[in-house]
């Protein structure tokens, strides 16, 4: 579910497209990034693996657990595949996979495809995620979603911007082993900054990005039941390291802090988590 989490940043993608989740980011930073390839080169692709200390998205530790002794963990790879059809034109397809490392029976597979058109500093990005939660739940989801970003540049550094729509097409969770409500949806207004430090090749990206939840998550009742709600669903704080080693290889290292009020189930009020990935670019 990271990849998307971890796609706009896919709204971002036309600034920043470098990556995005079942419970749907990353680790954010999961499948979110997405690289724009160069002009002259109609097409692109993208390995990714890292290590999340717990799998949040959208505001929910999906795993449970804590970060002591890692119980909630994740390892994952993506693979993702750009085609520029026109200067303002990208189509990237990819796939995610995640298996835990202490819950090493939990394995989902996500495969993702999303349309980009910018104008100038403005994409509006259009996508689609398949969740496929493989063991030991058997779930899966079909989910459109539509973001647009916008990159103010600085000179020095950049700011992007974006707010992206999640909607949630089922199936229906229960019987039909759907992973949230049928029709539920999620919005996640997010500002990314991109400073680089020292010779361009390292950088910081801090973030900040705020969820309102349309009964896709559920909350914890005062009964110990869980029922899903509608309203704010968490505040993300967030700031990631990457050290562009060549040009092919990037290596980065995060920390992050989320903050939740309605009891999220599975999730501390306050969570803090953190993370490192490898990303080879072709």
């Amino acid at each position: 579910m990271k990849h998307i989490t971890k796609l706009i940043a896919a709204a971002a993608i036309a600034g920043l497209v470098a990556t995005t989740p079942a419970f749907a980011g990353t680790s954010a930073m999961k499948k979110e990034v997405i690289e724009v390839v160069e002009p002259t080169k109609w097409w692109g692709a993208s390995l990714s693996t890292g290590w999340d200390s717990l799998y949040m998205f959208r505001g929910v530790n999906v795993l449970g657990g804590t970060n002591e002794p890692y119980e909630s963990s994740l390892y994952w790879t993506n693979l993702s595949l750009s085609f520029n059809l026109t200067e303002n034109d990208v189509i990237t397809v990819g796939s995610w996979f995640a298996t835990g490392l202490s819950n090493t029976t939990y394995k989902e597979l996500d495969i993702f495809a999303a349309y980009t058109h910018s104008w100038g500093n403005l994409s509006l990005t259009l996508g689609y995620t398949y969740y496929y939660v493989i063991s030991p739940s058997n779930l899966f989801s079909h989910e459109l979603s539509a973001g647009l970003g916008y990159t103010f540049d600085f000179g020095g550094f950049s700011i992007t911007p974006s707010l992206t729509y999640f909607f949630n097409l089922g199936p229906q969770l229960g019987s039909d082993n759907g992973i949230a409500e049928q029709a539920s949806s999620y919005l996640l207004a997010k500002v990314v900054a991109d400073i680089p430090i020292y010779k361009e090749s390292v950088s910081l990206a801090p973030w900040v990005a705020f969820g309102s939840n349309f009964r896709y998550n559920f909350q914890t009742n005062s009964d110990g039941s869980a029922s899903p709600f509608v309203g704010a669903n968490n505040l993300e704080l967030g700031l990631a390291i990457p050290w562009a080693v060549n040009d092919i290889i990037t290596v980065s290292v995060y920390g992050a802090y989320s903050y939740q009020w309605f009891g999220l189930v599975g999730t501390d009020p306050s969570t803090f988590w953190g993370g490192a990935n490898v990303t080879f670019s072709f």
